[in-house]
């Protein structure tokens, strides 16, 4: 690879030169219901996260499955209501 000097690229020779190329302006659509996604996404961590522990932790102690079921569904029913009361 030759290094060419200032007047080379003066004189118009481009041979082996690259050419810095300038992408014209555009513009970008960006999603706009952030914070409904968001609040849907927290919900829906926050929902299943203490179930699911609840659920372990019941199996590990060698609970029946009606009772971790039982307990399972019971603690989604009080965390909706919790949630749909306090906002």
């Amino acid at each position: 690879m030759a290094v060419r000097s200032a007047p080379d690229l003066e004189n118009g020779s481009s041979n082996g030169v690259m050419e810095k190329l300038i992408e014209p302006a555009h513009t970008e659509k960006h999603f706009t219901s952030g914070e409904i996604v968001r609040d849907i996404i927290i919900g829906v961590s926050d929902g299943l996260t203490v179930p699911f522990a609840l659920a372990a932790g019941l199996s590990g102690a060698n609970a029946p499955s009606s009772i971790v079921l039982t307990a399972g569904l019971a603690e989604v029913a009080a965390g909706a209501i919790s949630m749909g009361l306090g906002g």
